[in-house]
This record gives C-alpha cells, sequence and structure tokens, in this order.
C-alpha cells in the first residue's frame, strides 16, 4: 500500500462519518435536539455537511481511472458488469432493511420525513439506478450517489474504450476527461437541474482521474498534468465567478491529496486500522439510516424532551451505526462481492 492509499483511505473514513452526522443532523426530533444544545455546530453539519460527497467524488474517479489504465483492453461489458455487482447487491440488501425498519416503525413516529412505502416499479428503479430518472421517491438517504457512482463510472469507462477504438491512444482519453471536466465546471454543474446525470458531477470525478493519470508510469503523465492544472486553475475561477464552495473543496481535495502523498507515513498498525475503516465506508454510507430511524422511534416513544439526553443519544446511535456497519461488511458485503466477482 503506498502513502498515497493511506491518505485517502484516511479521508474516506472522515468523509463517511462527515455524511452520517449530516443525516443525523437532519431527521427527526434527535435532530433537534442538537440544534438546541449546539446550533452552531447543527447549522454546519447540516448545510455543510452532504459537501463531503465531492471527497468521495474525486477519489472514485482517481480510483476508476487506475483501473481503466492498469487494464485498458478489458472488455467493456465485463468492467460494467463488474462495477454494477460491486455496488448493487449490497445497495439492495440495505434498501431492504430500511424499508423493514421503517414499514415496522412507522406506527411510533408518524412524522413525514419517513421515506413512504415503496411500490413494485420503485423497488426495480432503484435496482437499475434509474430512480431518478423515472421520477421514483428516493427510498433511503444517499440513494442517488450510487446511482451516479456507476454513471460516472460507465461514462469513463465507455468513452475510454471507445477512444481508443478510433485509436487516438490514452492521450485523446486524458484529453477528453479534461475536456468534459471542463464542460461540468462552466455549465452542468452550474444548473442543478443536470444533478442527475454524470456530467453534472464530472467537475470533481474528472479531477480524481487526472489526478490518477498524473501520478501514474505511463506515456499520459506529462499530458495528464498539463490537464490537471487547467482544471484546478478553472475550478477556481469557475468557483468564484458562480460560487459553488463544492468546487473549491474539489481543489482542496486534491491539494491536500498532493501535498500528503509523501509527507504522511502512519505506523503499520494505524495504517491498517485506516485501512479498515475504510473498507468499511461504503457499509456505513448504506446502512446508517435504519439505526437513525429506529433511534428516532425509542426517543418519541420513551417521551423524552431533554435537548442533553437527545445529543448523548445520538452520540450513541453514530456509535450504532458504526457497529452495525461492520457487522454489515463482514458478513454481507464481502461475501456478495465474493460471489458476484
Amino acid at each position: 500500500m503506498t502513502q498515497r492509499d493511506h491518505l485517502m483511505d484516511g479521508l474516506r473514513v472522515v468523509a463517511a462519518h462527515v455524511i452520517v452526522l449530516h443525516h443525523l443532523s437532519s431527521y427527526g426530533p434527535l435532530a433537534n435536539t442538537l440544534a438546541q444544545t449546539w446550533p452552531a455546530l447543527h447549522e454546519v453539519l447540516y448545510a455543510y455537511g452532504r459537501m463531503a460527497t465531492q471527497v468521495f467524488l474525486v477519489m472514485a474517479g482517481y480510483w476508476s481511472a487506475q483501473t481503466l489504465l492498469s487494464t485498458p483492453q478489458a472488455p467493456l461489458v465485463e468492467r460494467l458488469r463488474k462495477r454494477y455487482a460491486r455496488l448493487v447487491p449490497p445497495f439492495a440488501l440495505a434498501l431492504l432493511t430500511v424499508a423493514l425498519t421503517v414499514q415496522v416503525l412507522r406506527p411510533f413516529i408518524d412524522q413525514d420525513w419517513l421515506t413512504a412505502p415503496a411500490s413494485l416499479w420503485q423497488w426495480i428503479s432503484h435496482v437499475l439506478l434509474i430512480q431518478d430518472f423515472v421520477g421514483q421517491p428516493s427510498m433511503t438517504v444517499g440513494a442517488w450517489y450510487v446511482a451516479i457512482d456507476f454513471q460516472l463510472y460507465a461514462l469513463l469507462a465507455v468513452l475510454s474504450w471507445a477512444l481508443l477504438r478510433l485509436g487516438v491512444g490514452l492521450q485523446g482519453v486524458v484529453a477528453g476527461v479534461a475536456l468534459l471536466c471542463l464542460a461540468s465546471q462552466w455549465y452542468f454543474n452550474r444548473d442543478a437541474a443536470w444533478d442527475r446525470w454524470a456530467w453534472y458531477f464530472l467537475e470533481s470525478y474528472g479531477v480524481g482521474a487526472l489526478l490518477a493519470w498524473s501520478q501514474s508510469s505511463a506515456s499520459v503523465v506529462s499530458s495528464a498534468r498539463a490537464w490537471l492544472g487547467v482544471c484546478l486553475f478553472s475550478a477556481l475561477a469557475a468557483g468564484w465567478m458562480y460560487p459553488r464552495p463544492r468546487l473549491w473543496l474539489t481543489v482542496l481535495v486534491c491539494g491536500v491529496l498532493l501535498w500528503g502523498a509523501s509527507r504522511w507515513k502512519p505506523s503499520v498498525r494505524s495504517a491498517r486500522w485506516w485501512q479498515r475503516q475504510s473498507d468499511t465506508s461504503y457499509a456505513l454510507f448504506l446502512t446508517h439510516f435504519a439505526p437513525l430511524v429506529l433511534a428516532n422511534a425509542l426517543w418519541i416513544q420513551g417521551g423524552y424532551d431533554s435537548p442533553r439526553w437527545g445529543v448523548a443519544w445520538l452520540i450513541m446511535t453514530w456509535a450504532v451505526c458504526v457497529v452495525w456497519s461492520v457487522i454489515f461488511h463482514r458478513s454481507v458485503e464481502t461475501l456478495m462481492r465474493r460471489a458476484w466477482h
């Protein structure tokens, strides 16, 4: 494992927990207790916690580009099948867990932030990752990200496959990704109407891909570094002209990875701990809504109203989310990955 991998593990873990804290501060009466006790912290988590997805997008682009570079001749269909198998089976089981939890606890909560009972078409659309295209309500928090992750990977894989078949080589692939990244920064990412499509998020995913190619040993290094510099400068300019802090966060994440790759040197024991936590981050992302619903149901049924005890309850819920994600990762996600691959 390289130093860069260690740093990415750390960033991935932090981002996953920020997303969990964002949702804990957004749903149910327990979120209100945090707003009453620590209003400034609640405002930060509620308003800005979702931006942690930028970290995932940059790193997802990085890892996908590394995979495409290491096996450029792999069949396109096989690439897409493996990515779908990596994402969807645990996602579908997490959806089932959330649906059952909400159905059982709905009579005890009866609040509008709960997801509505899902129809068959809603289930099918989520499994096919097309729920936003066909106007189906989300069955759980974060469902949009799973669909976008697959879209982005598919776009990168198809673009690479098509350009390589046209004979433009990896240099052309790098240029193509960079141009799409620039288009996202200046056009698509400015309009939220595009946020169901991959090119809305290419402003960060594309930067991650260029970063990976700029650090490789292939012949594309020099051009990838040049294009990366252009895209980073462009992100700063676009984020200033059409204010979008997420563009600046993308640049910050890339800068941290470039600066910290050779500087952060954790011990072997620490590196293994970060890697274990990183391995469970997808499970944490998928599964934390069910414990959140359960915790709010118990709070409501207990008739509690102390803001301080509510914050303590939130912290315990956070810990339960972590434990549940480890169980899910070891007993479900890992086994599914072996079976489908």
